[in-house]
């Protein structure tokens, strides 16, 4: 079930805005200081939170542009707020399809299966950002955090910020 849009005043949007790309800021310089400590797992996690915002920030954006001279409100899908995957489908667009592959091609592992990490489809998901912070039980096993590739991890936050600061 859907919920109804959000009513969001057009003097609003700045503030929305600024709040959204604050909130990217600080989820990569976070994700940059676990990276820098060698913490990849709980980077993956915070990366792809900063990815949700940076989708949610060029909706917003774009809803910005598009106000009529006049229009006092805008209407703004409820998922935007609530969907991890509506977000990170904006976002797919403003991120250079080679710098959302974040773990290697050959990683393969009975927690982790090819559909995360074939070069073709290997990018942010819901699903990758909480297997990578909860600890879980699976198949008689522990599963904790996933292989990481600190090169890759860099250029997906270093175009994520590439994303954020384009006019």
């Amino acid at each position: 079930m859907s919920r109804p849009d959000r009513i969001i005043p057009v003097a609003k949007l700045p503030e929305g805005l600024r709040l959204c790309a604050q909130n990217i800021r600080e989820f990569v310089a976070d994700a940059q200081t676990l990276l820098s400590k060698g913490h990849g797992w709980h980077t993956i996690a915070l990366a792809i939170f900063a990815f949700e915002e940076l989708g949610k920030y060029a909706e917003l954006r774009r809803i910005k542009e598009s106000v009529k001279s006049g229009q006092d409100k805008v209407n703004v899908k409820d998922a935007l707020f609530r969907s991890h995957d509506y977000k990170q489908n904006f976002a797919r667009k403003l991120i250079p399809k080679e710098s959302m592959i974040l773990l290697p091609a050959y990683f393969n592992n009975k927690y982790f299966g090819p559909e995360f990490f074939q070069t073709e489809n290997a990018t942010p998901s819901d699903t990758l950002r909480v297997q990578c912070v909860f600890v879980d039980w699976i198949d008689d096993d522990w599963r904790y955090g996933a292989a990481h590739d600190t090169e890759r991890l860099k250029k997906f936050l270093n175009a994520i910020m590439d994303a954020l600061n384009q006019p």
